[in-house]
């Protein structure tokens, strides 16, 4: 169990939130994530972005150790800095210069709430910035052609260096080909509430069928050939449920590079 739980976590969020306030070097600080969304649980991380004052020179790790028990602090494979703290409790904190307030309005528009984003803001450009963000609406259905073009690609690339022989390389493919499935199997169900990332709550938002579905694609190494037989499956059903085209020629590669699986 995370270090305090949920009202720990709660307690701590307070905490930060009142030491970006205070701390004269940032102009405009915004929270993001579970806790803003008002959908935290005990494990859930802390997350901000502070953008400096005119002038001012503030960096994350040397920031965040002096106000917490930090433990280890990496900037991780996405440029997101980040603490880790006792019971491995997550913090993450951009800090980057006031001229990149604007790109607030480019963020992920889905459960977005400004006024519990909304940290510290001098001169109310933060505030503006995070109601046009609130204003934007996603339509996950727009993005159904490239969803599938990615996972064709992934989808052929894992296939080719499994029949290579590369069973570790066909494992970490996997991965890929399991997020734009689970992209898609979002699409057909309509529930696209955690689109941007959809593994979050896939056990409470997709249907038993499609749960069913997913385990069957996953797989340790003996058992990769199960997994993308069955991927391929799935990928040519979701295309054709959701209306996509997948060229015959490539449905037809697919199917015959798809790995036979012993009926047990």
């Amino acid at each position: 169990m995370t270090t305090g739980g949920l009202a720990g976590l709660l307690a701590l969020d307070a905490q930060l939130r009142a030491a970006l306030q205070a701390e004269g070097g940032f102009s405009h600080v915004a929270a993001y994530g579970s806790v803003p969304q008002g959908q935290a649980d005990a494990h859930s991380d802390l997350e901000y972005w502070a953008f400096l004052a005119p002038g001012a020179a503030v960096e994350a790790q040397d920031w965040l150790s002096t106000q917490l028990d930090v433990q280890h602090f990496v900037v991780n494979e996405f440029g997101t800095p980040t603490a880790l703290l006792p019971g491995l409790r997550r913090v993450e904190l951009h800090v980057v210069p006031a001229a990149r307030l604007p790109e607030v309005e480019d963020w992920t528009p889905q459960h977005v709430r400004p006024t519990q984003m909304l940290v510290k803001d001098e001169d109310g450009r933060l505030a503006r910035h995070l109601a046009v963000l609130a204003g934007r609406t996603v339509h996950p259905a727009d993005d159904a052609g490239l969803i599938l073009g990615r996972l064709l690609n992934w989808l052929a690339f894992g296939l080719n260096v499994l029949a290579r022989g590369e069973r570790v390389r066909a494992h970490e493919l996997l991965g890929w080909v399991q997020g734009g499935l689970l992209r898609l199997a979002r699409l057909q169900e309509k529930r696209t509430d955690h689109w941007p990332n959809p593994s979050r709550r896939a056990e409470q938002e997709l249907s038993v069928a499609s749960l069913t579905r997913y385990a069957g694609i996953t797989a340790g190494l003996p058992d990769l050939e199960r997994a993308y037989a069955g991927a391929v499956t799935w990928t040519l059903d979701l295309a054709d449920e959701l209306r996509l085209t997948v060229p015959l020629a490539l449905a037809r590669d697919l199917r015959e590079r798809a790995p036979s699986v012993p009926r047990t």
